[in-house]
């Protein structure tokens, strides 16, 4: 061993202990102050399941939440006997550990028809759907009525069908919008806002839950678009009960890391705790490096300056194989549950504490810079110039979702819409008039009902052209950022494998490299793809753009990605299964392959099919 690096390797290891067991501060920011520690399986994998309940206990996790469809997203998911068994199998494990706190989830209410026809009436007219579009196409034909005291006993009378399931429950995490049937377009003469509605469900369910079952209750909310910000915020403040907490995301509308904080928190009137994705169901689900210490780090002090901010609950797995335990996105996790102990803790040291317990000491120096360049090589992969261009994770620069409902822009100010994108491109760029403009198939840029659903100030200011905006320029900035991401995953690697040798834990030393191995494959895949799909629209606007420059290009951006596709297909090792599943971004890779090569692509107002050249 070179001595020079054990010395190094050892003063870095002896001053991250030593902060590692300084005593909390005196102020209150410790683990008493943040008393809602908690985290969030969601796959029934048994053995995942196990040992993420063992690292809660070791990381001080108090709070357990099963959720979703391998568990329970709704608690009717009961009446299913593999999730009554998985959910039941988790609440005695997590109990046997010693952690008190184990919720499931609920959404209020279910889609319509699980409910009596006779707790039902002839919907209105005059309901407007602008800003749920696509989950109430074609409007309603029926309302559940809420002003009928029978049907809520029916509810209860339902719960109590279910909860029976699960003697062993502690709590409800209850979401009261974004459900089957949302309970603000249900039908009511006394209540006569969607705020009331709102507040009246909650006030009816914690009734419920608390006072005849027993349970705790936390209700989970965030804000799909502006419009629903002023309804959710009323409600909160006309709920009666005092004895909930409520849970935020840690971003609006969903988990896209380029989106700000949320800026309502000191106006909710409950203790509130805030939602963190270590799951990464947008960033590659930690089967890609996904070690973001100071992302989280940097929001969790955000958030702990507001002192209703009572905790924190974690997502620990995207469904079925995979798990951040065990894998170097755990890093995560661990900052998390080291700050809600001592906010004062230095973010670096983190991570260098969580390299040298888990790859051993001598390899700190190497991993740490690949572990930081994590989120930019996410940032440049799995995004195209600020906007989120993956549909959860998967290859798939054609959904309509990334250029109308999931805009960065959307959650800043009308004036405040000009961004800095670097990595290598180095350019102040307004999100809708340059980003959107450019990144966006025209088709998705005219004035729709689907547009308007989120975007009608935006389509009112006139910053979206219908027509194609996509230049040369754009077409170098983009390409310049997926090779940026390259750089970097190659680098990452380069550290990886010079480490390998000095891992005692050759378990953790191969998963290790498969992370950032995968990396690398998935940023040349995404690269490739985007020089063939952002090169074919190129393409598309006539002769002068059809260059044998541009022809190279966008065949070479096709066999990048098919090269890539086949080393995701003969992988050496398994990768685990989630709701990304690699091997499936070869389902949109054969679109772009058939569009550009045979047939055009007329679903995307794209016709014309690009020779291979010779």
């Amino acid at each position: 061993m070179n001595p020079r690096i054990l010395f190094f390797s050892l003063i870095i290891l002896a001053l991250t202990l030593l902060q590692s067991c300084q005593p909390a501060p005196e102020n209150g920011q410790s683990g008493e102050r943040f008393s809602y520690r908690g985290w969030n399986i969601l796959s029934s994998h048994r053995e995942n399941g196990l040992k993420t309940l063992d690292k809660a206990v070791e990381y001080g996790i108090n709070h357990i939440e099963l959720s979703h469809y391998q568990l329970v997203h709704d608690l009717k998911d009961f009446r299913k006997p593999e999730n009554r068994e998985a959910t039941n199998f988790f609440i005695d494990a997590a109990h046997e550990r010693g952690i008190e706190n184990v919720y499931v989830w609920d959404h209020a209410f279910y889609p319509l028809d699980y409910y009596p026809d006779r707790f039902k009436v002839e919907a209105q007219a005059n309901e407007d759907f602008t800003h749920h579009t696509t989950k109430f196409e074609g409007g309603l034909q029926q309302q559940l009525n809420l002003d009928d005291p029978k049907f809520w006993q029916w509810v209860y009378q339902d719960y109590d069908s279910l909860l029976d399931l699960s003697p062993n429950l502690d709590g409800i995490v209850l979401t009261f919008i974004e459900t089957g049937s949302y309970v603000i377009y249900q039908h009511s003469e006394k209540l006569k806002t969607k705020s009331e509605k709102l507040a009246a469900l909650v006030d009816s369910l914690g009734g419920y839950f608390i006072d005849q079952r027993g349970l705790k209750l936390t209700i989970r909310t965030f804000i799909y678009n502006q419009f629903e910000r002023e309804i959710i915020l009323n409600a909160l403040k006309q709920i009666k009960r005092d004895d909930i907490t409520v849970m935020i995301k840690m971003t609006p509308h969903d988990w896209f890391l380029t989106y700000p904080y949320q800026d309502y928190v000191t106006d909710i009137p409950f203790p509130v705790v805030i939602e963190y994705d270590c799951g990464m169901e947008y960033a590659g689900e930690n089967l890609i490096a996904n070690t973001f210490s100071h992302y989280f780090a940097d929001a969790f002090r955000h958030y702990a300056q507001f002192e209703n901010v009572v905790g924190y609950c974690a997502r620990t797995d995207r469904f079925e194989e995979t798990a951040a335990v065990g894998t170097p996105g755990e890093l995560n996790l661990f900052v998390l549950s080291q700050l809600a102990q001592n906010l004062n803790k230095d973010t670096d040291s983190l991570t260098t504490a969580f390299i040298t317990q888990t790859y051993g000491a001598e390899v700190a120096p190497l991993l740490k810079p690949a572990f930081d360049s994590a989120l930019s090589i996410v940032l440049s992969t799995f995004y195209t110039l600020g906007t989120h261009t993956a549909n959860h994770s998967r290859l798939n620069y054609h959904r309509k979702g990334h250029y109308q409902t999931h805009t960065t822009g959307e959650w800043f100010a009308p004036d405040d819409q000009y961004t800095w994108i670097g990595h290598d491109v180095n350019k102040r760029l307004h999100h809708y008039k340059d980003i959107l403009n450019a990144l966006s198939f025209p088709a998705y840029k005219t004035d729709t009902a689907g547009m308007r659903k989120d975007l009608s100030w935006v389509v009112d200011s006139a910053w979206l052209s219908p027509n194609e905006a996509l230049t040369h320029e754009y077409y170098q900035d983009i390409l310049t950022e997926k090779a940026y991401s390259i750089r970097l995953a190659e680098e990452a690697l380069k550290r990886v494998e010079k480490a390998l040798p000095l891992i005692p834990d050759t378990t953790a030393a191969q998963r290790l490299y498969h992370t950032f191995n995968r990396t690398l494959i998935v940023a040349k895949e995404r690269r490739g793809a985007a020089q063939a799909v952002f090169g074919y629209r190129l393409w598309c606007k006539g002769p002068k753009y059809r260059t044998l420059e541009l022809q190279r290009q966008i065949y070479d951006g096709l066999e990048e990605t098919a090269s890539m596709l086949e080393e995701i297909d003969n992988y050496p090792v398994h990768t685990p299964l989630g709701q990304w599943r690699w091997q499936r971004d070869r389902e949109s890779f054969d679109i772009y392959y058939k569009a550009i090569t045979e047939a055009g692509w007329p679903e995307v107002g794209l016709y014309e099919v690009v020779p291979r050249p010779e």
